[in-house]
């Protein structure tokens, strides 16, 4: 009996440490603070602001082959330039993960 509940317990801290260690993932988004899933475009759209310290000046939802869909924000980041993002719609985080190691750095 004390074996198993020592394997409970074991378990349970291991499952913890991975599942704090998964930044695809995140509980809350790393910017704003919201919880997620972001439940609205408007939720996307002021994290990808908070991340790139820039207006979204276009929001386009975009279904992929495989059923899934995601936003393709065009966001005007400092400087003037015009940033094409895709979003997944459920964190407010790029899809790509070189711009997202970017932008959570």
């Amino acid at each position: 009996m004390i074996k198993m509940i020592g394997g409970l317990l074991f378990s349970l801290a291991v499952s913890a440490i991975v599942h704090a260690d998964d930044l695809s993932r995140p509980d809350v988004h790393p910017c704003t603070g919201e919880k997620i899933p972001l439940t609205s475009e408007k939720s996307v759209v002021l994290a990808i602001e908070c991340l790139y310290d820039g207006r979204v000046a276009k929001v386009t939802q975009v279904q992929s082959a495989n059923g899934q869909w995601y936003y393709e924000l065009r966001v005007l980041i400092p400087g003037g330039r015009i940033k094409n993002i895709d979003v997944n719609p459920e964190t407010g985080l790029p899809l790509d993960p070189a711009e997202l190691e970017a932008v959570t750095k």
